[in-house]
């Protein structure tokens, strides 16, 4: 969605969350409220904390602000103030196809129209992480390309609005569908996510793929692959492994995703699009530990000549 100049997409939390904001060289307790896209190169959280005895509320750099971890006692929590519509979210949350998990409680508001389980708390921190990593894109101007294939109806879509869902759209788009080979350039200073369109959905030659591949990396783009895969009756596990295996090279390896359970998938899928760009403030604690029942990695070929 194009912004017009001036324009800065706002997104609120309905239940503010507990962090910690660096302040004068210490860490002080605060809550988050929201964020929002400052400038074409950078984004800033609304945060709220107690400050020359009373409380104030200011935007400030992701790189400021920590974010609890499972396990830690969280800071006390107040009411989110009420705000005028103006300040409504202009890039509302996406259509969630499932609930998140009991155990993540949820924190963001839901759009019109959008199921009631909202963005889980372990979500909300890889969207921060996200916000990072696009504004370490912008600053550094690198080329992200995010590549999503597999399976037919295996949460790709879902996967792909999740990733993008809190950017700045001006140096972040989805391309879906029948793509040509220009559509799938990542523009400078960009992420692309490439929904089902990479590996077709016409039949396409595995050598051309590998040397399309190739000429991206030989031109600065970093390339994240991830494969999701579903057990379908329609499925076919031969050809897929024979394809997957195929184009997994040194420099664009594939990562397999089991994505039959839908919310347990992207939350994997955002931690490895995450953890495998070393971007400038990256949280491993925020990212924690990939889970092994739903990635898996496939092990490159020799590079072809």
């Amino acid at each position: 969605m194009p912004v017009a100049p001036g324009e800065r997409p706002v997104a609120l939390l309905r239940e503010a969350l507990a962090v910690e904001v660096l302040l004068d060289g210490t860490w002080h307790p605060a809550e988050l409220l929201g964020w929002r896209h400052d400038a074409p190169d950078s984004a800033r959280l609304r945060v709220r904390l107690d400050r020359d005895g009373g409380p104030r509320v200011l935007w400030v750099p992701p790189a400021l602000v920590r974010l609890p971890v499972p396990g830690a006692v969280p800071a006390p929590r107040r009411s989110a103030p009420a705000l005028p519509a103006p300040h409504r979210a202009a890039h509302p949350p996406v259509r969630r196809s499932a609930p998140a998990a009991p155990s993540d409680a949820p924190v963001a508001p839901p759009a019109a129209g959008a199921s009631a389980g909202g963005t889980s708390a372990a979500e909300l921190r890889l969207q921060v992480e996200l916000l990072k990593l696009q504004a370490w894109v912008r600053e550094e101007r690198r080329r992200v390309v995010v590549v999503l294939d597999g399976g037919r109806d295996a949460g790709q879509a879902g996967i792909a609005a999740a990733l993008v869902e809190h950017l700045d759209p001006r140096w972040a788009r989805v391309v879906t569908g029948a793509a040509d080979r220009a559509a799938l350039l990542p523009s400078p200073c960009g992420i692309l996510v490439a929904d089902r369109c990479w590996c077709g959905p016409a039949p396409v030659a595995v050598d051309e793929l590998v040397a399309r591949e190739r000429a991206l990396l030989d031109g600065g783009v970093q390339l994240v692959k991830l494969w999701c895969s579903v057990r379908r009756p329609d499925a076919d596990p031969v050809a897929e492994a024979a394809l997957v295996g195929a184009t997994s090279t040194p420099g664009a390896p594939w990562t397999v995703l089991a994505a039959d359970d839908e919310p347990r998938a992207r939350l994997a899928a955002l931690r490895h699009v995450l953890a495998a760009l070393d971007y400038r403030g990256r949280s491993d604690d925020a990212l924690g530990r990939p889970d092994p029942l739903v990635v898996a990695a496939v092990p490159p070929l020799a590079v072809r000549a």
